[in-house]
């Protein structure tokens, strides 16, 4: 298996602290979000060059951050422009073949969740914090009651019908990759360039060409940090790990 770490963004909402940096480069107690991914993912066996780090903005320091790691570093040029469906897309070559996992690179987690995700059963499985109040603007996920099988996923529902937040880590498995990059390689020519690569797992999943699931992870410890406050409570969290 491998990883894919979605790392090209800018972080404008970091700011001044990704002005020279990366956001997965900003670090929290003396650690970057991009190293903690790292060692989170060598407790579940994936290490070296089996780790891929999607970059785009300022390449050059997180070659830097990357330096006697073995990752292998693949280029997102349209990182400012497009959403993170194409830092995904151009992940295609260095993971063909194979099962993978996908991280957003802005997510800080505890050693539980990666287990449990990896040993999710699906073509594509969602982490998904489960929990009674989800705000509008979060990825949310709508199952079949009663089961792990998801639905739909997308920003645009109904919090009331959906059972939690999907966090931006994904298992994908090797079968439904080729299909899964095909949709993705499509949103430019539909001038969907604006979309997250949710759009594309939900989209094969309601046209039934593979099988969405999830795996409930809210008793693990995870944050996805975009501001400074984000950042602040991660420290928090870290503290009383």
């Amino acid at each position: 298996m491998k990883a894919v770490i979605l790392a090209a963004g800018i972080g404008s909402r970091l700011a001044p602290l990704t002005n020279d940096r990366p956001k997965v480069l900003v670090e929290i107690l003396g650690r970057s979000f991009l190293h903690r991914q790292m060692d989170a993912l060598a407790k579940v066996g994936i290490t070296g060059s089996d780790v891929v780090v999607v970059g785009g903005y300022r390449l050059d320091r997180l070659r830097e951050a990357l330096a006697g790691t073995g990752a292998t570093i693949v280029v997102n040029e349209k990182f400012e422009p497009w959403n993170n469906f194409h830092s995904l897309l151009v992940a295609e070559s260095a993971v063909r073949g194979h099962d993978f996992l996908q991280l957003d690179g802005d997510v800080i987690l505890d050693d539980h969740l990666l287990p449990k995700l990896v040993a999710g059963v699906g073509d594509i499985v969602l982490a998904v914090d489960c929990r009674d109040t989800i705000g509008d603007e979060e990825m949310k996920a709508q199952v079949v009651p009663g089961t792990t099988r998801v639905i739909a996923l997308s920003k645009k529902l109904d919090p009331k019908q959906c059972v939690g937040e999907s966090l931006g880590l994904s298992k994908v498995s090797a079968k439904v990759a080729p299909m899964l990059f095909e949709d993705l390689a499509k949103l430019p020519g539909e001038n969907l360039t604006n979309e997250y690569y949710e759009y594309s797992y939900n989209r094969l999943n309601q046209q039934e060409r593979l099988r969405l699931e999830m795996v409930d992870v809210h008793g693990c410890k995870t944050i996805e940090i975009d501001t400074v406050e984000d950042l602040r409570a991660a420290e928090e969290m870290m503290r009383r790990a």
